[in-house]
C-alpha cells in the first residue's frame, strides 16, 4: 500500500478540521436571547465572550495567566465568585444591552446605511487576505475558535454598526442633542481636579559640568550654554574665560560656572538602550531629606485654602507639569495616571482636603480642588478634555453609551433567554479573541 505523503495527510486533516468547525457552528446557531422577534444568538454571544477574554488575556490585565483553566477557577471575592463567572456575567449583561438597542434601533424605524455596510464587508475582505492568504474557508477555520463564521462575524459586525449609529441618531454624532445639564452632571460625577507639590524620591541624570553641576542651556539653541550675566566675568583666579562657542563664561562667587536657571533648560541623559532618561537612586540621606521636606510642605498647607496651596505649589514642588496646567490636572478614576496611588487617594478625598501620598516616583502632597463649571470646554484643560484627532469631548462617548443603557433598562428586562443554551458556553471555555 502506497503511504500518503505527509504534507498531503495535513492539509486533509486541515479540511476535515475547517468542516467540523462549520458544522459546530451551524448545529450551535440557536438563539439564546430574545425581545419581540429581536434575536442574538448562542455564536454571537461566544464571540464576545472570546473579545473579552482577549482583553484580559493582554499584559494590561491579566497576560498569560487568564489562558489558563485553573484561572478561571480561582475565586476572587469574598461570597465566593470566580473570575470566570464575573467576566461571564459582565459579557451576559453587555450582550443584552445589545440587544435591546437592536430592538430600539427597529422600534425607532432606523435602516444602516449602505456605505456602512460596504465598509464592513471591505472590511471583512482585507482580514481574510491578510490573516489567511485570501481563503475564506481558511479564515472560517480560524473563527470556529470564537463560535462562529464569516456569515456570523459580518451580521456580529452589522449589528455593531446599528447600535452605533442608533447612538448618533439619539444623541448626535458629537453629543450635540444631549443637554449642557447632563453634560455638566456627568463631568461632575465622574471627575476630579488636584494640584500637588510633588518631591522626588530618586536624582533625574542631567548633562553636567567638570564639577557636577547641572547644564543649563538656552531654549532656543540646545548647544549654547544659558550663563547668569549677573554673576562674576571672572573666575576665581581673576581671569576671563570663553566656552567652546566663543562666549563669555560667567562664575559665581565660589568660582563654579553661573548658569541662568530661570531662564535656561537642562538636557537629560538618556539610556541607550531604553531611550528613556537615566535615573539614580537617593541616598538613604537624600530620601530622609526629602521625607522631611515634604512634611515641612505638609505643615505649612491648610484645608481648603487654595491660595496658600497655590503659592505652595509654585515654590516648592518639583511637578514641571504644574507650571503647564495652572489649572490642575483633571482625571477620572480610571486615569492611567503613573502615580495610580495619587488617583486612589484623591477619590476618597474632599474637596479641600490635602493628603501626603507616597509612590515609587517620589512624595505627592495633593490637594483636591473643586472642578471648575463646564472645566471641560476651557482651552486651557484642553489636554484633559479634547480628543486630538477628532476635536471632541474625549468623555462624550462614555456619556453616550451611559445614557444608552440607561434608555435600554426598561427593555432589557423583557428579554427571555434560553437558560439551558446560556450554560454551554462561558468565559472559560472561550478562545481568546484578539482581533474580531
Amino acid at each position: 500500500m502506497k503511504k500518503r505523503p505527509l504534507k498531503a495527510l495535513a492539509a486533509l486533516l486541515a479540511i476535515l478540521m475547517i468542516s467540523l468547525s462549520l458544522f459546530g457552528c451551524s448545529s450551535k446557531g440557536k438563539t439564546l436571547m430574545e425581545l419581540d422577534g429581536t434575536k442574538i444568538s448562542v455564536n454571537t454571544y461566544q464571540l464576545f465572550l472570546s473579545r473579552m477574554k482577549g482583553t484580559l488575556c493582554s499584559a494590561s490585565y491579566y497576560g498569560n495567566n487568564a489562558k489558563y483553566p485553573s484561572f478561571w477557577d480561582t475565586v476572587m471575592d469574598a461570597d465566593g465568585t470566580t473570575y470566570n463567572k464575573h467576566f461571564t456575567d459582565e459579557v451576559l449583561n453587555s450582550t443584552k444591552n445589545y440587544l435591546a438597542a437592536l430592538y430600539l434601533f427597529d422600534k425607532e424605524g432606523l435602516k444602516l446605511p449602505d456605505s456602512y455596510i460596504e465598509e464592513i464587508d471591505a472590511e471583512l475582505e482585507e482580514l481574510i487576505e491578510n490573516d489567511a492568504d485570501g481563503s475564506k474557508n481558511s479564515f472560517n477555520a480560524i473563527l470556529s475558535e470564537f463560535g462562529v463564521n464569516y456569515k456570523m462575524l459580518r451580521e456580529a459586525y452589522i449589528m455593531e454598526a446599528k447600535i452605533a449609529y442608533l447612538n448618533d441618531h439619539l444623541f448626535g454624532a458629537d453629543g450635540s442633542k444631549i443637554s449642557p445639564k447632563l453634560i455638566e452632571d456627568y463631568y461632575q460625577a465622574n471627575y476630579a481636579r488636584f494640584k500637588q507639590v510633588f518631591i522626588y524620591t530618586y536624582a533625574l541624570v542631567w548633562d553636567t559640568d567638570e564639577n557636577g553641576d547641572d547644564v543649563y542651556y538656552s531654549t532656543t539653541d540646545s548647544k549654547k550654554i544659558s550663563y547668569d550675566k549677573t554673576a562674576k566675568t571672572t573666575n576665581k583666579n581673576g581671569e576671563y574665560v570663553k566656552d567652546k562657542n566663543g562666549d563669555d563664561v560667567y562664575f559665581t562667587e565660589e568660582g563654579r560656572i553661573a548658569y541662568d536657571k530661570k531662564n535656561g533648560q537642562r538636557n537629560p541623559v538618556l539610556d541607550s538602550e531604553t531611550g528613556y532618561q537615566m535615573t539614580r537612586k537617593y541616598t538613604e540621606a537624600e530620601l530622609i531629606a526629602a521625607s522631611d521636606y515634604a512634611q515641612q510642605v505638609l505643615e505649612k498647607a491648610e484645608a481648603g485654602n487654595y491660595t496658600l496651596f497655590d503659592s505652595l505649589v509654585d515654590n516648592y514642588s518639583e511637578d514641571e507639569g504644574m507650571s503647564k496646567y495652572a489649572n490642575g490636572y483633571y482625571v477620572t478614576a480610571d486615569t492611567d495616571y503613573d502615580s495610580p496611588e495619587v488617583i486612589e487617594a484623591l477619590f476618597d478625598m474632599k474637596d479641600g482636603e490635602v493628603r501626603r501620598v507616597n509612590s515609587e516616583y517620589g512624595i505627592h502632597i495633593v490637594m483636591r480642588y473643586e472642578l471648575e463649571e463646564e472645566g471641560y470646554s476651557k482651552t486651557a484643560n484642553s489636554d484633559f478634555f479634547v480628543n486630538a484627532e477628532s476635536g471632541q469631548i474625549v468623555f462624550m462617548s462614555e456619556l453616550k453609551n451611559y445614557l444608552l443603557s440607561e434608555k435600554l433598562k426598561s427593555y432589557v428586562d423583557m428579554i427571555e433567554i434560553d437558560e439551558e443554551l446560556l450554560g454551554t458556553v462561558d468565559m472559560k471555555s472561550s478562545g481568546v479573541n484578539f482581533y474580531y
